[in-house]
């Protein structure tokens, strides 16, 4: 199916304004080049925009927002394989890449069959309480294991490949993409990762009298967490949205996504220009 048959999703950010503003004028930018185009409003965090309705015909999503509405539309439109731009109305600009201004120069990219697509591994997950799943998703950012508002430690076991590192105690752990690695991750110490890299980028919180460092494992296999002991609330959250709450022997295992998220942007190459604009990388 060409650009000229399918059509554009554009989901704008939460409470109007520029974003709806700019959406109304991409569309009808599109209507005058024969190409049709629905606009969605996404709500206030941390509700999630329902696009389902929207997947038969759709050929790009176009989300005007920050990072937080771009992650989030995009874990809803994942499984629909189709490119995601995002066009920055927020503050950092790691995911909705395209500047504001450059949006025409973007949709005639996309018309032309030109636009640079990253190709980013994702994550599935179940959360297992004995032999039945009780909560599953996706993650195209990061996965979070904290403690609630008790300072408690938590103590876990982390599989993979048949590999136990067990009792581990600390304030949480975080699994994150490559994607999501500059986010809470890179804050408590993990690395920062390059976004085409297909691996887990596992992170414990202030770990206590022990020696796990962060770590960098191939997606190959999936990676298993059992909350081995848990004296206080332990939650865990799925690309910053609403906690799930752990208890002692719940397991979660985590595996990659059967897709890959496609960020679409105008141009490649930026993963340096972009840790030197944010701050990360000083010269």
């Amino acid at each position: 199916m060409s650009p000229q048959t399918e059509y554009v999703l554009i989901v704008t950010k939460a409470g109007g304004g520029e974003a709806a503003s700019l959406g109304k004028t991409i569309a009808d930018w599109l209507a005058d080049r024969n190409v049709p185009s629905e606009i969605v409003q996404h709500p206030a965090p941390p509700a999630r925009v329902d696009v389902q309705l929207f997947r038969p015909g759709c050929g790009l999503v176009v989300v005007l927002g920050g990072d937080g509405t771009y992650i989030s539309t995009a874990g809803q439109v994942l499984d629909w394989g189709v490119p995601v731009m995002g066009i920055n109305h927020g503050r950092v600009g790691f995911l909705a890449e395209v500047p504001r201004d450059d949006w025409e120069v973007a949709m005639e990219q996309y018309l032309s069959g030109r636009l640079d697509i990253s190709k980013r591994v994702a994550f599935s997950y179940e959360i297992q309480r004995g032999n039945g799943i009780v909560a599953k998703g996706v993650s195209v950012n990061d996965l979070v294991i904290s403690r609630g508002a008790v300072a408690r430690i938590i103590s876990f076991d982390i599989g993979w490949q048949g590999q136990w590192i067990e009792n581990v105690r600390a304030d949480g752990l975080i699994v994150s993409t490559p994607t999501g690695s500059t986010a809470y991750n890179v804050s408590a110490g993990g690395p920062l990762v390059h976004p085409e890299v297909d691996a887990f980028c596992v992170t414990p919180v202030c770990p206590f009298l022990n020696g796990v460092r962060p770590m960098v494992l191939p997606v190959t296999d999936p990676l298993t967490i059992d909350i081995s002991e848990a004296s206080g609330d332990v939650y865990i959250t799925e690309d910053g949205r609403v906690p799930y709450p752990l208890h002692r022997g719940y397991r979660i295992t985590i595996q990659r996504s059967k897709r890959d998220l496609k960020l679409a942007r105008v141009k490649g190459n930026t993963f340096f220009e972009k840790l030197r604009s944010k701050g990360f990388i000083s010269e």
